[in-house]
């Protein structure tokens, strides 16, 4: 194959620009750094290229094959694509809450983070307002402190988000705004959203925030540059300075490429993440490139979800309006033992649009989809997400037959739940049930459990024993190298963590560009 290379002087090389590297692109360009992004899917123009159809936009999921395996497989869904997994998320962007990052020291179980709630918090108040959430401060009495209100007013409540708030209350829950990444007024060139309901389709108008809208852009305007259907096969490696020299790419008609750069950062995602570093590997690291503690791949966490829905006897019309997360609860969130598992769940109200309701959410068939055609409009729902405890039994490691389109070892995904987490998942699942029928549902019905939000596959920690980078996400072994994704996080907390990953990035980008200041990473 011909080899080129991309000769112009770089600081910095971002694989993949998703949530994190998108963020970290705009940073870096920023700061004044010479910095590429490659991404091994399509650059899409959302004018253009997204669609309010549940099917036409099924484009935007990762396709790749993956093998699974374990008491419970799972292969959680991903965004391929510019933009990452923020072109298919629903916009719902809670912090995580101060006890989730010492789960050891509080319940003996998991792993304490090497951050805390306050190392992150005016991260998560500068990715806030970069991303335009809509929040309402001071209402969740389970959140930590806070050092700025949310830049815009939260979503109004939907029809379906005050039915079941009412059933929530009539249970003493407390109904909460959930904050999401979707504009309630204009903001930064950005219109107001227009309640259409394809939030998972890719958001057509732009007013559910993901970083091809705004972070990219911006890192473009200050030289950063972007290099789509640039699907990295190894991070190149020098022996003799222990440093890595850039990253070696396919293009899409599978030419070789390099990037020859000063440090390089991973943000792939926590499955294609560990798959890199294993594929990288090298007579020094001969069990993966940064893998000495022997724990890239493990530590594999996903949380266990479940999609409740009952039928109402007046239509609540759940497909208007943001898909989930209007409404929220953590009534459940904290850990009481007395319950019986360690850990807890948020409940976000949710009914998606009827293809993937039917196909994914509930798994009908026959006449049950027929009935569900029938009264989808009388539908309304809860999804539960809770956390699933990390466990160094399940991994992400190199199938050792199957290969993907450039011949290479696709991830395998080995996942088993715990008992802790089987008695969380049903617990939240009878909890919404009887919130439900508290609201008024005349039938009630749970979908399968599943599982979102991968993580844990290269853990962050202080000790280079038991974990493989640092607390900025550098690498314990290769100081120029370091990862960004949520692959590094030690535990998952009980809801969803992009805003908790981009915090992260975010303050990264601000190490990084401190190291190569002080001339720390040559």
């Amino acid at each position: 194959m011909q080899m080129d290379e991309l000769r112009e002087p770089i600081d910095v090389v971002i694989v993949g620009v998703g949530a994190c590297g998108g963020l970290m692109l705009k940073e870096l360009a920023e700061a004044g750094l010479k910095v590429v992004g490659l991404d091994a899917g399509p650059r899409y123009d959302p004018k253009s290229d997204f669609e309010n159809d549940e099917a036409e936009m099924l484009k935007l999921l990762w396709s790749g094959t993956r093998v699974t395996s374990g008491d419970d497989p799972i292969n959680p869904w991903s965004g391929t694509g510019v933009g990452g997994g923020t072109l298919v998320w629903c916009g719902v962007t809670p912090r995580f809450h101060p006890n989730d990052f010492r789960l050891r020291s509080l319940f003996g179980v998991g792993h304490d983070w090497p951050i805390t709630y306050d190392d992150l918090e005016p991260y998560y108040t500068r990715v806030e307002r970069d991303f335009g959430v809509a929040g309402l401060a001071g209402e969740n009495p389970w959140e930590g402190p806070r050092s700025a209100p949310f830049p815009l007013p939260p979503i109004p409540f939907s029809y379906q988000a005050q039915v079941l708030a009412r059933g929530l209350e009539k249970l003493g829950g407390h109904p909460l705004h959930g904050p999401l990444a979707i504009t309630s007024l204009p903001y930064q060139g950005r219109s107001a959203c227009i309640y259409c309901g394809f939030c998972m389709q890719g958001c057509k108008s732009g007013a559910k925030s993901t970083t091809l809208i705004t972070h990219v852009p911006k890192a473009e305007q200050r030289g950063a540059r972007v290099i789509a259907h640039a699907f990295v096969r190894r991070i190149d490696y020098d022996a003799r300075r222990n440093r890595v020299s850039g990253v070696t790419y396919f293009d899409s008609e599978g030419r070789e490429h390099q990037v020859r750069a000063r440090v390089v950062v991973v943000a792939a995602h926590a499955v294609e993440t560990p798959r890199l570093l294993l594929l990288s590997a090298n007579a020094t690291f001969p069990e993966g490139l940064a893998n000495s503690s022997g724990l890239v791949g493990k530590n594999f966490m996903a949380h266990p979800i479940c999609t409740i829905t009952g039928l109402f006897n007046q239509p609540l019309n759940g497909f208007k309006g943001p898909v989930m997360g209007d409404l929220i609860t953590q009534d459940w969130y904290e850990t009481d033992l007395n319950r019986g598992f360690v850990g807890g769940y948020t409940l976000e109200k949710f009914v998606p649009g009827p293809f993937f309701y039917a196909s994914n959410m509930m798994n009908l068939w026959g006449a049950d989809l027929k009935e569900m055609i029938r009264h989808y409009a009388y539908a309304g729902g809860w999804w539960a997400v809770g956390e699933g405890l990390p466990n160094d039994e399940n991994t992400v490691t190199l199938d050792p037959q199957v290969k993907d389109e450039h011949g290479l070892p696709v991830a395998h995904l080995h996942h088993s739940w715990s008992e802790n987490d089987r008695r969380m998942i049903q617990h939240a699942i009878q909890t919404a049930k009887d919130l439900l029928e508290a609201a008024g549902a005349w039938r009630v019905q749970a979908g399968p459990v599943s599982s979102a939000h991968p993580m844990g596959t290269v853990r962050m920690g202080s000790d280079p024993r038991t974990s493989v980078v640092n607390a900025y996400g550098q690498s314990h072994d290769i100081p120029n190298l370091f990862v960004t994704d949520t692959s590094v996080f030690p535990t998952g907390g009980g809801t969803n963590i992009t805003l908790t990953a981009m915090a992260i990035a975010l303050r990264a980008s601000a190490y990084l560009c401190e190291q190569l200041r002080l001339r720390n990473l040559r």
